[in-house]
């Protein structure tokens, strides 16, 4: 039977084998990474905003009006594009594009005719000609 350990200690005792000596590394001092950012906490009032939690014209007065109407005007817009729906004339045309029963599609081997399947045929050899020649 063949072992392979991908160079992980075990705890096993496996006969004909001793352990490998553990080599302690010395502590490292870790350092914390995380930086404040200008005093900030956590979120804006924006987000206290857009949750519902804080009225537009504080939310205008501390963020500035721009990011408040621009946030407005996504929210619209989200909303109207929410209750689109396609058109009838357009649903009716896919649906029947579609054939009656699942299955009935047509094979594309099934619609090659003799005179494209010679032309694939020669076109194939052509290009593994060149890959011949293109090795030697």
């Amino acid at each position: 039977m063949m072992f392979d350990d991908a160079g992980f200690e075990r705890n096993e005792k496996i006969p004909g084998r001793e352990p490998a000596e553990r080599k302690d590394k010395p502590a490292e001092r870790l350092y914390d990474r995380e930086v404040p950012l200008n005093g900030s906490t956590g979120h804006g009032l924006l987000h206290d905003w857009l949750d519902g939690e804080v009225d537009v014209m504080r939310a205008s007065e501390v963020e500035g009006k721009s990011k408040v109407e621009l946030w407005t005007r996504i929210n619209a817009e989200s909303e109207m594009l929410r209750r689109r729906v396609t058109p009838v004339g357009v649903q009716q045309r896919i649906m029947a594009s579609l054939p009656d029963t699942p299955g009935t599609a047509t094979n594309w081997w099934k619609q090659i005719t003799p005179v494209s399947a010679i032309a694939i045929t020669v076109a194939l050899l052509a290009v593994g000609a060149l890959i011949i020649q293109a090795l030697r």
